[in-house]
């Protein structure tokens, strides 16, 4: 059963109110909140969840920075506000006051309580994870009925003891009432966790890793209250299991959709811990299925803490003199037989046991869970000490595998966040990079050398396949005295008359056939085509692999796309072309776009600073340029005939600007104009037109962050009503020109909602409360125009604003497409009078969704979809569906995903604007 509470519909009620009678103790909380304006979660009534219980600590900007602790008890969350947080050390006392109980909805919310909202201010998860109330160290993380029953009792009496598992705060606390009967205090416990640090120094949420003023500006995703701790199936706890394994990878790379850990040189072990008290049992299973427990004992003993029935998946590793991991260290400790050979062992050369996953928790089957919660539960439910660590993670798989080879490791393992546990499965789901190709091999036999050599010249390697063992190839070199001696020795007790391969291979010498039980690692260059491989190199005996379970090891290519490479996936081989000319690291130099040339200057400029908090790196004029090329096949038909507005930045986005219309310069001949005539001027100007891939391109070259279209386009077509192809004669024939007609009718939706950090008279930045009344405001829009059988769609604008766009024929010229506009935004401005206005004076759109109908007006310019903007965190005009409007934020479509995400998805957008609407409805709708 899911661990979450699910809400029961509600009953009528006035809008924006729970329902009337809120569940348990909620009618305070209810009481103080008005739903329709914050986006807290409304008292809703649970059913009984399964899984340890939760606790969640949530940093508060409120009037004052405070910390709420809750404790998850009976459906709802017992909260107590902690005015400087939770400490570690037993001596501070802190300050709890009893605050009203929540809903566990409330457990996973991360967002901005508007102003004049009770608790105005940002909210985030700082902590989470599970607890046990731990009276005489009793636990019970997989009772929840026995442990709600203990809180009940030790919150009536004054004094509640418990243990937190989470991934910043670990160890006992109690919580103690004073005289005062709403103000309690919390008290570390003296324990392995207990220490000085103030763990408020870490002030990220362990969710969506931002810091709580930067909530006011960058997005946040609320996760499901039900996968905040561990959720999955109840189990009884499995005796055995086999461990997941990870395909070949060729090189790491980035992407939002992987993890990367270190490759650790060592053992692979599932670590199984069940029992309670004295009777907690511990059993470490090796990869092939040994028990290594007795092999192990520190480690078992430091397992027997845990307090809670789980099994972990990890890798036992051992170091050597230097502190590097030393998989030779390894075997040497896993020969040693007698109890006092490895009590020596454990003191001269201890092993750590690196956890990288959970898979069962206090009763609970976690295998089911993606990758990326299951990280999550490993990091609060473990305990760790010296000798149990946890796996270091990464989002930069090339950084990763930089520091790791520089730090004495095999390589990188490379995770998909979404990717289930396969237990005893090979997954490509998981992918293993190492410095040098290796795999292991099973031995079907071994040749007689000469000299020195003659006992054993070289070993036959082979795999599994199919239920027979193929042969791969002979390796003779990689051997010295040492594991020359213990390798034949180790064969002479496998000795058998039959050879053991489907296919017997071609032999250079005496040769003797083994049973093929023992499994070598094998270094190589490569895989040859009659499947043999290339300079073998012996690296060492693998103990802890099962030969059943040894197949052939093969490449799987990265991922098609990563952030920041070449590569974008459905890119033609001019834009593979170019990507590739790209990466060559120069900062000048022409680049081949076809026949045509393009000289590239400044390449590392940085046109975006480093956004620590998007982890973002410095983008460069080169990243710009690589954007362009992979986002191309769907930005170019946006642009194509469309008189352009271009915003330069040549120096980026802290230097001067440059809003340029008509274009006076030198320029290529692959770039197209057109001449159009100006009103104000009374006279005719170039525009640029942006038909190909290489006018895209010089205009990054040329600086430009941004690009800005008309709405209308230069090209006659049967969905015109008019053929007219001279813009530049007069104002007349412009007129009466297809540039006159647009595509679309145009709502320009622009918050005038204040972040509060805007100089005087500036315009609103970005910020969360003003885009999320900006996105109801939009779906407002949408139900009426649906009311008028008009199918709308939607963009960002990259900034505050959003554009909805309703596709038309070219039936209607600008003045008309206004006037429709106009009197449909002041039918939906009747309708929601305190969210919008159509006023021009800035000071009566303050607080406010401005709806300027005037966009609608020839030689008017909106950015175009998938136009960079100048802003910090580089982001992206970015047409969605409108399911991805209702959880979207600016920031989530920026130059390093969005070539990713079209890769995916294509451009849907696009499509939808193809499908024109009659006039004579959309006319006939308005006027209604």
């Amino acid at each position: 059963m899911p661990r979450g509470h699910e809400a029961v519909p509600p009953a009528r009620r006035a809008k924006g109110q729970p329902a009337a009678d809120p569940p348990g103790e909620l009618g305070e909380y209810a009481a103080r909140r008005t739903f329709a304006a914050t986006p807290e979660p409304a008292p809703s009534v649970p059913q009984a969840g399964g899984g340890p219980l939760l606790f969640v600590i949530q940093q508060h900007s409120a009037r004052r920075l405070h910390f709420d602790f809750r404790l998850e008890c009976d459906g709802v969350l017992k909260s107590w506000a902690v005015p400087k947080g939770p400490s570690l050390d037993p001596a501070d006392k802190r300050l709890a006051v009893e605050t009203e109980d929540h809903p566990y909805d409330y457990a996973s919310f991360e967002g901005v309580i508007p102003p004049g909202q009770y608790g105005a201010g940002e909210v985030i998860v700082w902590d989470c994870g599970v607890y046990s109330p731990d009276e005489d160290q009793a636990y019970s993380f997989d009772d929840r009925d026995e442990a709600q029953r203990r809180v009940r009792e030790g919150l009536a009496q004054g004094k509640l003891s418990f243990l937190l598992r989470g991934e910043k705060v670990k160890g006992s606390f109690a919580l103690v009432r004073t005289s005062e009967p709403r103000n309690w205090l919390l008290i570390k416990h003296k324990d392995r966790f207990a220490g000085p640090a103030d763990p408020g120094e870490r002030n990220r949420s362990v969710l969506s890793g931002l810091m709580v003023e930067e909530l006011k500006v960058l997005p946040v995703r609320r996760i499901p209250v039900a996968t905040l701790v561990p959720c999955g199936r109840p189990e009884a706890m499995p005796a055995t299991l086999s461990p997941m394994l990870a395909e070949t990878g060729e090189a790491p790379f980035t992407d939002v959709d992987w993890l990367w850990e270190p490759k650790l040189d060592g053992y692979r072990v599932l670590a199984f811990v069940s029992g309670k008290g004295a009777k907690m049992r511990v059993k470490l299973l090796s990869r092939r299925g040994l028990d290594l427990t007795a092999t192990f004992p520190r480690l078992a003993a430091e397992l027997r803490g845990q307090g809670a029935d789980m099994i972990l998946d990890g890798e036992v590793v051992a170091f050597d003199a230097s502190g590097r991991p030393s998989f030779n260290a390894l075997q040497n400790r896993f020969q040693l037989k007698t109890e006092r050979d490895i009590a020596v062992a454990d003191r001269s050369t201890p092993v750590v046991f690196c956890c990288f996953d959970l898979l069962h928790f206090a009763g609970v089957d976690l295998r089911g869970a993606p990758y990326r919660d299951r990280r999550r539960y490993l990091a609060q439910c473990l305990l760790p000490s010296p000798l149990l660590q946890l796996v270091h993670v990464a989002e930069d798989g090339e950084a990763l595998h930089e520091a790791a080879l520089a730090s004495g490791f095999e390589g990188v393992v490379g995770k998909r966040k979404d990717s289930r546990y396969e237990a005893g499965r090979r997954s490509a789901a998981w992918l293993k990079i190492k410095a040098t190709q290796s795999g292991e091999f099973v031995v079907g036999g071994y040749t007689r050398g000469k000299g020195s050599r003659a006992p054993l010249g070289a070993l036959l390697i082979g795999y599994r396949d199919g239920g027979v063992l193929r042969y791969a190839s002979h390796v003779g070199s990689g051997f010295d005295a040492a594991t020359l001696a213990q390798v034949k020795a180790r064969l002479e007790g496998l000795q058998t008359d039959a050879c053991p391969f489907v296919a017997q291979p071609e032999l250079n010498g005496p040769t003797t056939w083994v049973v093929p039980e023992m499994v070598v690692e094998v270094q190589f260059q490569a895989w040859t085509e009659d499947g043999s491989l290339r300079a073998p190199v012996f690296l060492r005996v693998r103990d802890d692999i099962d030969p059943r379970t040894v197949l052939r090891s093969g490449h799987v290519p990265q991922v098609p796309y990563a952030a920041g490479k070449s590569g974008a996936e459905g890119g033609s081989g001019e834009i593979d072309e170019v990507l590739r000319q790209l990466e060559n690291g120069k900062a000048a130099f022409p680049l081949a776009v076809g026949p045509h040339r393009i000289r590239l200057t400044h390449l590392d400029r940085v046109y975006w600073p480093a956004d620590p908090a998007l982890k973002q790196p410095a983008l460069t004029k080169r990243d710009l340029l690589r954007y362009f090329a992979q986002v191309s096949p769907f930005l170019l038909p946006h642009l194509a005939d469309r008189p352009l507005t271009l915003i330069r930045m040549p120096e980026g986005i802290g230097g001067q600007r440059f809003f340029q219309k008509h274009w006076e310069q030198e320029r290529p001949a692959f770039v197209d104009t057109l001449t159009v005539f100006s009103e104000h001027k009374d006279e005719s100007h170039e525009a640029l037109v942006c038909n190909n891939l290489a006018t895209l391109l010089w205009l990054a070259q040329s600086g430009t962050i941004e690009l800005h279209v008309w709405h209308s386009r230069a090209r006659p077509g049967a969905d015109a009503a008019v053929q007219g192809t001279d813009y530049a004669g007069s104002l007349a024939t412009l007129e009466s020109s297809v540039l006159n007609f647009p595509d679309y009718v145009v709502f320009d939706l622009d918050p005038y909602i204040y972040s509060g950090k805007e100089a005087p008279g500036a315009e609103p930045e970005l910020n969360t409360v003003a885009f999320e009344k900006g996105k109801a405001v939009a779906f407002h829009l949408r139900e009426l125009l649906q009311g008028m059988a008009l199918d709308a769609i939607v963009k960002t604008s990259g900034k505050t604003g959003l554009h909805v766009f309703v596709p038309i024929r070219r039936t209607i010229d600008f003045d008309a497409a206004r006037k429709v506009c106009e009197l449909v935004g002041r039918h939906l401005l009747r309708q929601h009078p305190r969210d919008i206005t159509m006023e021009w004076s800035v000071r009566a759109r303050t607080g406010k969704i401005f709806l300027d109908y005037n966009m609608n007006v020839r030689g008017k310019t909106l950015n175009v979809a998938y136009s960079p903007r100048g802003v910090p965190g580089a982001p992206v005009s970015m047409p969605l569906t409108w399911d991805e409007l209702a959880g979207a934020h600016p920031l989530d479509f920026r130059i390093t995903n969005v070539a990713q995400r079209l890769a995916q998805s294509g451009d849907r957008w696009h499509d939808a604007l193809e499908r024109k609407q009659s006039l004579e409805r959309a006319v006939s709708g308005a006027g209604s």
